[in-house]
């Protein structure tokens, strides 16, 4: 009797993955680290080589590309931090503009009280001028001359005259004689030049 021996074949794709490919990358693999560790540059080697194989240069970038790459990333960060610095000064610049029209409006105001201001303390301003002037001094010429005389000599040199000289020529000597003749010289010095 024969025996028949059944040897099973090996699936050709397994046979060809344990007898090929698996012993290849271990001698790969080992070659590329006694390279090494002999000091020979084996990925610049890989990269040099790899990058004039056209399919696989696509994938292997120069080291003039990565440079480029790393430039280019730095200069949209750059680029990124310019413009919160710009949001950043625009809105300082916003806030001092408001603050810079806060103040106008404030001097605006001040002005215009400052105005009025001079106004209520000057009653024969150029405004009221003559109307009130007129009025004061008739007041003036009702009154008794020496508590006129009283007045006038508590009152802005200035304006004693402007009533003085709104006053009937009678009337302004009374009161003239009713004070001290210092004032009387000053105010009639000031008639006269005014």
């Amino acid at each position: 009797m024969v025996k028949k021996i059944n040897k099973k074949k090996m699936n050709p794709i397994v046979w060809f993955i344990f007898a090929i490919v698996l012993p290849l990358i271990i001698i790969t693999v080992l070659a590329i680290v006694i390279l090494s560790l002999a000091g020979v540059n084996v990925m610049g080697w890989a990269k040099e080589k790899g990058s004039n194989v056209p399919v696989v240069s696509s994938f292997v970038k120069s080291e003039e590309e990565t440079d480029l790459q790393i430039q280019l990333d730095q200069a949209k960060e750059t680029i990124e931090q310019q413009k919160e610095e710009i949001k950043t000064l625009d809105l300082e610049i916003d806030s001092l503009e408001a603050i810079i029209d806060q103040q106008e409006q404030d001097i605006t105001k001040l002005e215009k009280k400052t105005i009025s201001d001079e106004q209520l303390n000057n009653p024969l301003n150029e405004d009221s001028g003559s109307d009130s002037l007129k009025q004061t001094a008739a007041s003036f010429r009702k009154m008794d001359q020496e508590k006129a005389a009283e007045i006038l000599k508590n009152l802005d040199r200035q304006i004693a005259v402007d009533i003085l000289q709104q006053l009937s020529n009678d009337v302004r000597g009374k009161i003239l004689e009713e004070m001290e003749p210092a004032l009387a010289a000053e105010l009639t010095q000031r008639l006269i030049d005014g």
